[in-house]
């Protein structure tokens, strides 16, 4: 009789348990909190480059907003296309949300000039307050890709002024903390992109 009454109470407490899940799977009890990226403490450090406006633009715009990141050039025909139509889709769905901002940094500032990311932006509809196109010093583009962003890049050989750039975007958080990164060119990536924006965005409101 012992083990009859043990059986209905484990199944009694796994079928409560299955329920509560059921019930509160769309809810933060059921979300487990992005992890913070990077070695221990990192956030994106300083840094200093010009918009499509010619507004100076530093780490200080990353404080407080939810950001996505990513590298392109405007002459690209490879992967670039892809990566911005998929951004697009992003910045459709966020461009009216109060704390949401995509920052895309060029890898080829010799020919990405001011007037070339401005016209570029208009391209895609691009409020410049919410989708900054940014150039600057090459170097500086590069090392902040990978020591700030911890996006991988390589330098190109040679004299040409662009380096190798991923088709990763990277996502940070309003501490200005890596939190997340995605293959812009598959769908479903993308898609877990928006998710978090929101979660992370949802984590603002609950602080």
């Amino acid at each position: 009789m012992n083990r009859k009454i043990t059986i209905l109470i484990v199944f009694f407490v796994v079928l409560a348990g299955a329920f509560f899940l059921f019930l509160f799977r769309g809810t933060d009890y059921a979300k487990k909190s992005l992890p913070v990226l990077g070695n221990p403490g990192h956030k994106v450090g300083a840094f200093t480059f010009v918009n499509q406006e010619g507004d100076s633009i530093t780490e200080k715009k990353l404080d407080g907003k939810v950001s996505v990141v990513e590298y392109f050039f405007t002459t690209c025909t490879g992967i670039c296309p892809k990566m911005n139509r998929n951004m697009d889709q992003v910045y459709e769905k966020f461009k009216h949300t109060p704390g949401f901002q995509i920052l895309s940094f060029t890898v080829d500032p010799a020919h990405d000039s001011v007037p070339v990311l401005a016209k570029y932006g208009e391209q895609w509809g691009a409020d410049p307050r919410v989708w900054l196109f940014l150039t600057g010093d090459r170097n500086a583009l590069f090392k902040v890709a990978v020591n700030q962003f911890l996006l991988s890049a390589a330098d190109s050989a040679g004299a040409t002024e662009q380096f190798v750039h991923t088709q990763f975007f990277a996502l940070v958080d309003q501490d200005r903390r890596i939190r997340g990164f995605y293959d812009g060119l598959k769908q479903e990536q993308v898609s877990q992109l928006s998710d978090d924006i929101r979660a992370l965005l949802q984590e603002e409101k609950k602080d």
